[in-house]
């Protein structure tokens, strides 16, 4: 499938503001798993509440590997509609450059 210009920069903005998200997303995960662990740890037996935490731990590696992979795919597909290479990522005013792309129409 072929994307327009707009479409690619959009997609390539999009997958920006993804990557910035994911650290607090992660910070928010592991801060859930540790609560949840300590209560079922608390009410049952702390055999219980650390197998919890090393299965939720599992689940949200698991879950920001494909949120990873995802968005690197995402990322990958936008600099190739652009005909962009890796370097250009690196700029300074890369979301001025897109926001541009995608004002112009």
């Amino acid at each position: 499938m072929t994307m327009t210009r707009k479409q690619a920069a959009q997609r390539l903005l999009d997958t920006i503001k993804s990557k910035k998200r994911m650290l607090f997303r992660g910070i928010f995960a592991i801060v859930q798993a540790i609560i949840v662990s300590v209560l079922i740890g608390y009410f049952t037996s702390w055999h219980f509440g650390l197998a919890a935490l090393l299965l939720m731990g599992l689940l949200i590696q698991f879950a920001f590997d494909r949120m990873s992979n995802s968005i690197k795919a995402s990322e990958i597909t936008a600099i190739k509609s652009l005909r962009w290479n890796e370097e250009s990522l690196h700029k300074e005013d890369l979301e001025v450059t897109l926001n541009s792309i995608i004002n112009k129409g």
